[in-house]
Formats: structure tokens, sequence, C-alpha cells
């Protein structure tokens, strides 16, 4: 695929539009690696509150010597 996408590029582009093309991509790994990362660093945050939630004390309320009328 890589390749095929390498001979459209060269074949049917304009040098200014490839190099345009080229270098949009680049800023756009770079910008999606930080947003994967981002994800990550959330994700794991997400399952610390998970976790402590689960071993938090819970409290019971019993009342079963409560009469009502």
């Amino acid at each position: 695929m890589v390749k095929f996408k390498q001979w459209l590029y060269n074949k049917f582009l304009p040098a200014w539009c490839k190099d345009n093309l080229l270098e949009e991509n680049a800023r756009l790994k770079l910008k999606l690696a930080d947003l994967k990362q981002e994800n990550d660093r959330l994700n794991a945050y997400i399952e610390g509150l998970h976790d402590a939630m689960r071993l938090q004390k819970r409290v019971i309320i019993k009342n079963e010597g409560v009469k009502r009328e």
C-alpha cells in the first residue's frame, strides 16, 4: 500500500502539492502520537479511579430495630 501511495503521489500530483501533502501528513502523525499518549494517560487515570472506588470502605446502614407506625 505504501508503494502504491508513493507511486500515486509521484505520478499525478504536482511538486508543490506533493510537498504540501507530505508535510501535512508528518504534522498529523505527530499530533496523532500526542493524542494517543494523552488518551493512554487519561485511561490510566480512569482505571486508578475505578480501583479506588472498588477498594473504598462501604458504609452499611442496618435499621432492623426501628419500628415504623
